[in-house]
């Protein structure tokens, strides 16, 4: 699952861990909007991106 947009900052601490899934979020710091959240269901197979 892919979310954008969030709008979500640094000091908006939220707990995403739902049980089955992994979780990444990028903050945008320097712009209004933006940000993306994703959630990888722990049986799918995730590479890391550098």
């Amino acid at each position: 699952m892919c979310i954008v947009e969030t709008k979500l900052r640094e000091q908006i601490h939220l707990n995403f861990k739902e049980e089955r899934y992994n979780s990444w979020r990028r903050d945008r710091k320097d712009k209004g909007g933006g940000g993306v959240l994703i959630m990888v269901h722990d049986n799918m197979e995730r590479t890391k991106w550098k």
